[in-house]
Formats: structure tokens, sequence, C-alpha cells
């Protein structure tokens, strides 16, 4: 699925907020994303790691985020509009101690509002039987 969302100086706000980073450096004309500010992309652009899942059976009482990863290929800035697209790049099972555990890696790779390469974002999430 693809989605978009254009990075607000008042949602760097709200996610400063939520984390309770007080850095000056957020403070400037423009500012850096927090590293971990992509997070945001997802929940208010629109993406749907629920209905992938879900397309895929998956119940989502049975599941657990168990890692997030970002790759920054581009700086990204206040009034850059992202695109993303999810894909499932694995799955996989193992065999835990209270069962059977399958493994789904999403990859969620966005381009900015010039059609460039800006970040790769990795997604583990765990599904309990």
């Amino acid at each position: 699925p693809e989605f978009s969302y254009t990075i607000e100086r008042g949602k760097l706000r709200e996610f400063l907020l939520a984390i309770e980073d007080n850095n000056p450096a957020y403070r400037v004309d423009d500012p850096p994303l927090p590293p971990t500010f992509p997070t945001v992309f997802m929940f208010w652009g629109g993406g749907d790691i629920g209905g992938v899942l879900r397309d895929l059976g998956v119940e989502m009482k049975n599941v657990l985020h168990a890692e997030q990863e970002y790759e920054y290929l581009a700086p990204l800035h206040v009034g850059d509009t992202v695109t993303g697209r999810t894909q499932i790049a694995d799955i996989y099972s193992k065999k835990g101690r209270s069962g059977e555990m399958q493994f789904v890696e999403l990859l969620t790779e966005y381009t900015n509002q010039h059609g460039e390469p800006v970040l790769k974002d990795r997604a583990l999430i765990i599904v309990r039987e």
C-alpha cells in the first residue's frame, strides 16, 4: 500500500512533547527531525500495517511489534512530503517456549516530493499462534 505524509512543524512539536525531548536544536527555523520521527508517517499518513497483516489472516490480538529500524538515505525537513510504499520483505517461523511464532518483516521505502529515495523503514512483527 502507498501513503503520503507532509512533515508539519506542529506534528514535530507534538512528537517532541510526547518523547519529552527539550533539545534546543529542535527550536530553530529548519530543525532536524528526531531519529524516530518517521514513526509518525505511518500513523498519521495513513499507512496500514494492520491491513497488511489482516490480509495475511493475522489476528491483531496475536501481534507483537519486535523491532523498528530506520535507514536515512537523505535529510528530511519540515515541509517535505514523503510517500511510503510498504511490502512484505520476508516471512519465517521459529519455535518458541510457548509454541510456534511467525515473523513478518515489513519494508517501507519512502521518497520525497521530488521522487528521490529518502528513507527505508524496516519493521519486524511477531505473530504468536
